[in-house]
């Protein structure tokens, strides 16, 4: 049989049964748009976890923990910070671009100040760390640098003496720069979700906080005081990272560094207690965890692993409901193939008769379900992008807009729905075969007597 012949059978006969296949082509429709859905809304998930929440071309590198209890007091076992020598074996593995330290501000600290935007001058502890501002490069450019060791002091009365990157420190009647700093997502949201409400404060836009300013004071402590005379110095917030401390406040590494040799000890500067490792690619991650732990070091999780495992198994949940209801639709189409085979005995046995090869008859059935799996499955993904833009819109207009949230929920890559409609057709010529084979294998001369 020619393939035109073979054409034009398949346009007869969904011609003459389309309410048959129709009515079987609602799961495979239904079925599909879930499928695609789920797997979309999963991707999307993943995707902004692994790349924004939680990026998987970084890593962070601790000393590995080891703690004993002691009723309410937990004792250090372990070393709770790097060694130059760690961070050099960590730069050597394979697969890592760049090793970035951090440090901790081992002396205490309190932030005063915001009177511009609380109408009330605050004043809070404040837990800070110092990191690599190479880390910060991409999302903040130049903004987030160290400044104290290019800046040259110069006499001023007033801050307008000393331009825009720097104030004039009264006491002192010389000009000293604006110490940046970045903030985590973590802690806007702590502050626009309690603490505003219990202090009755303004609520504070993440994406405008860049540019306030306060004192820090470097030393001090509201449950102490000071053995050491603090430092004095006033911190321009210039953004909001995820590589910041989770609550807390990131300076540049040299600051921290600094003020730890001056309040703390000169093997306090020194003191590493994490690294952040780029990584080449999300291919060599595996290797190098594997490696980090074989050097007795940890990778702090940062919740990577356990989203990017409660995504993957919510996903493949919903996407199961998309594929039971492709195979039962699989089945019904079975069904009505039994019963087309059936209604056309008589014509499938004159095909034979007139030459028509028993590969022919199986062919010409499977390629008819075939045709429906594939109409049924391009309405099922114009249906999932229907539901997804219907999702999204609502979203929204409902929503709130936090950090992280992407401009759609919902990632239809065209492999993903040219692998549902793929999974529909393949679907539909399995349901087709067994009534294929037996429609071949019938005797033109019963069929055409109406045995």
């Amino acid at each position: 049989m020619t393939p035109g012949g073979m054409a034009r059978l398949v346009a007869a006969d969904l011609r003459r049964h389309w309410r048959h296949f129709a009515m079987a082509a609602v799961g495979i429709v239904l079925g599909v748009a879930a499928l695609a859905f789920f797997l979309a809304l999963g991707l999307q998930v993943r995707r902004v976890l692994l790349e924004q929440v939680f990026p998987a071309d970084r890593l962070e590198v601790a000393p590995r923990s080891a703690d004993l209890d002691l009723l309410a007091i937990r004792l250090p076992l372990g070393r709770d910070a790097l060694e130059a020598d760690d961070l050099g074996r960590l730069a050597e593995i394979e697969g890592v671009l760049a090793v970035r330290p951090r440090m901790r501000l081992t002396v205490p600290a309190l932030a005063v100040g915001g009177a511009a935007v609380f109408g009330a001058g605050l004043q809070s502890e404040v837990v800070a760390d110092g990191i690599d501002p190479e880390l910060l490069s991409g999302e903040l450019g130049g903004a987030f640098r160290e400044v104290s060791e290019s800046f040259v002091e110069r006499p001023c009365s007033r801050d307008g003496e000393c331009g825009p990157d720097a104030y004039c420190a009264v006491s002192a009647g010389i000009c000293r720069p604006y110490l940046p700093a970045v903030v985590s997502p973590q802690v806007v949201e702590l502050y626009n979700g309690a603490l505003r409400r219990a202090y009755r404060l303004p609520k504070l836009n993440p994406d405008a906080i860049a540019g306030l300013s306060f004192e820090l004071i470097i030393g001090a402590s509201s449950f102490a005081p000071s053995s050491t005379d603090p430092l004095r110095e006033r911190v321009r917030l210039v953004g909001v990272s995820e590589w910041a401390i989770p609550l807390g406040l990131s300076l540049p590494l040299g600051e921290v560094r600094r003020a730890n040799r001056r309040l703390d000890s000169p093997a306090a500067g020194e003191r590493f207690h994490s690294a952040i490792l780029e990584i080449a690619s999300k291919d060599a991650l595996p290797g190098v965890v594997a490696a980090v732990e074989a050097s007795g070091l940890e990778v702090s999780d940062r919740g990577a692993g356990r989203a990017a495992l409660l995504t993957a198994v919510i996903t493949a949940a919903l996407a199961l409901v998309g594929v039971v209801l492709v195979a039962v639709s699989s089945a019904h189409i079975m069904h009505v193939l039994w019963l087309v085979v059936l209604v056309r005995r008589r014509e499938l046995g004159v095909l034979r008769a007139v030459g028509a090869r028993r590969r022919d008859i199986r062919a010409l059935l499977v390629l008819e379900a075939a045709v429906v799996g594939a109409v049924a499955g391009l309405l099922g993904v114009v249906a999932a992008l229907a539901a997804g833009a219907a999702a999204d819109a609502f979203a929204g207009a409902r929503f709130p807009d936090l950090p992280f949230k992407p401009d759609s929920f919902f990632a239809f890559e065209p492999a993903l729905l040219a692998a549902v409609v793929a999974l529909a057709v393949g679907a539909c010529a399995l349901g087709a075969l067994a009534p294929a084979r037996r429609a071949a294998a019938g005797d033109p001369a019963d069929a055409l007597a109406g045995r």
